[in-house]
């Protein structure tokens, strides 16, 4: 159990509160999960963590999945925006390839966002109407599995989800992807 092969490093976010309160920033070889109501700031955490990255001189990897990359609110946030690498994948598999392959390269910080945005290929070809039961839950919960092996290399994983309301109170456990409390998430930041 003292293997430096378990040892991981940890990214601040540049919140000394935040930061100390997560044990240092976001740790590397690990995922983390960012969950919260709409424009509860999840995203802008992610983009301190991508500053701390590129003021290491690190490479960070963004996947936009709701089309929502901003390059000037990010600048705004403290990015580099030139130095970032923004992915807008067409398919949830292509997500997960592409990912798969920065975290083998040893890239320093994966972000995606957001889970909510993951719509696999069988899914985009049916029709609008299209909506059988669970499909994003399926799909996440088999494909995230695959894919948490390859933190091993060094790179920290953020994922966005959003939290939706459903009848009753909202929980971690109403987000879309199936990814609740008992999910693979080393920790989880709930936002409001």
């Amino acid at each position: 159990g003292d293997d430096q092969e378990f040892e991981f490093s940890r990214i601040p976010l540049g919140i000394s509160v935040l930061d100390n309160l997560i044990g240092g920033g976001i740790p590397k070889k690990r995922m983390t999960l960012l969950a919260g109501a709409a424009n509860a700031g999840k995203s802008y955490l992610a983009s301190q963590a991508v500053v701390s990255v590129q003021k290491a001189g690190g490479t960070a990897v963004w996947y936009d999945l709701e089309m929502s990359w901003d390059p000037v609110w990010m600048k705004r946030c403290g990015l580099d925006i030139a130095s970032v690498i923004v992915s807008q994948p067409e398919s949830a598999e292509e997500t997960f390839d592409s990912m798969k392959e920065m975290m083998t390269a040893g890239v320093d910080l994966v972000v995606l966002d957001s889970i909510a945005g993951l719509v696999p290929m069988a899914v985009q070809d049916e029709d609008f109407g299209y909506n059988p039961m669970a499909w994003q839950a399926r799909f996440v919960n088999s494909a995230l599995p695959k894919l948490l092996p390859a933190l091993k290399s060094g790179t920290a994983f953020i994922a966005i989800n959003q939290l939706r309301s459903g009848i009753g109170r909202i929980s971690v456990d109403k987000m879309p992807g199936g990814m609740g409390q008992e999910f693979y998430a080393h920790f989880i930041l709930n936002v409001r």
